[in-house]
């Protein structure tokens, strides 16, 4: 049995930030696209290593919070949220920052294990007890008529499709829903 367990990313826990910073490093040459399916106004020609200096200027400022999956004691999954400029479909009539995941990454030898939806779900507690009442998210455009990977994660956490931005999909979820699961 594997030793897993999530704890928060913020400015007040400097560990988790800079171990953060670490699994986003460590898995950007092999998950590219993964590290940044939310980080709104970043075209995906942006250099990802200037991306994750953006990442990490907005989780020292508090600007990006989160949590962190680890597994035996390291970090294997990271979902960082907040309240970023609108991209996409109706960006440009949307008139401030709107809750946004802007990163979930799951190191691959982790994936299966439910770390993208129970990270997903601890966001989404967070952003409901500040009164938030939706977030949006940009997973990255799959091959036609697959819904794995980041997409497939959002989907199966209750969010929904509203459009395409790019290379990416615009997702949202309007907080305190849930999503019936199919048992058996």
């Amino acid at each position: 049995m594997l030793d897993t367990y999530v704890l928060p990313v913020s400015p007040d826990e400097p560990t988790t930030v800079a171990e953060s910073l670490a699994l986003l490093e460590h898995e950007l040459d092999e998950v590219p696209d993964a590290v940044f399916p939310g980080l709104s106004g970043q075209p995906p020609e942006d250099d990802p290593w200037a991306v994750i200096d953006i990442l990490a200027d907005h989780m020292r400022a508090g600007r990006l919070k989160g949590f962190a999956g680890y597994v035996g004691g390291f970090p294997a999954a990271l979902c960082l949220f907040g309240a970023l400029a609108a991209f996409g479909p109706g960006a440009a009539a949307t008139p401030g920052p709107v809750p946004t995941v802007a990163c979930l990454l799951v190191a691959p030898r982790y994936r299966r294990l439910g770390f993208g939806r129970v990270l997903l779900a601890e966001a989404e507690k967070a952003l409901t007890a500040e009164g938030v009442t939706f977030v949006d998210a940009y997973p990255p455009k799959t091959r036609p008529g697959k819904e794995t990977g980041p997409l497939g994660t959002f989907l199966q956490a209750g969010f929904v499709r509203l459009g395409e931005a790019g290379d990416r999909f615009l997702v949202r979820k309007t907080l305190g829903t849930t999503r019936a699961r199919k048992v058996g």
